[in-house]
């Protein structure tokens, strides 16, 4: 499953990409794994800068078989505490890394 992350300080973002296998989304839409890298001050975002003259360079994406998401939030694609999606995006709102793909059942 891809999981895409905006969260630049999280120690498995690796080129906008989690590199966990295994992450849970708990009932607020919260990335529950996101560690914050140390003695790391914030970064600026340049992911909206996608095509701009200096893009950065993006992680090749995981085979969706081999990542597994969590998700203890009440989320159309959540079964059985399982995301079903066929990947998220991780995305830093109110100061939160949250689950910007969750859709209220």
């Amino acid at each position: 499953m891809d999981i895409i992350c905006r969260e630049r300080t999280c120690v498995y973002n690796k080129g906008f990409s989690c590199s966990k296998r295994k992450i849970l989304i708990g009932d607020k839409i919260n990335c529950t794994d996101y560690e914050k890298k140390p003695d790391l001050k914030e970064l600026e975002d340049t992911s909206r800068e996608v095509f701009g003259p200096t893009p950065p360079k993006y992680h090749a994406h995981r085979e969706s078989k081999k990542g597994c998401i969590h998700c203890e939030a009440k989320c159309l694609f959540r079964n059985e505490q399982t995301c079903e999606a066929n990947g998220i995006t991780i995305n830093k709102l109110n100061g939160k890394p949250l689950c910007v793909t969750y859709f209220k059942e």
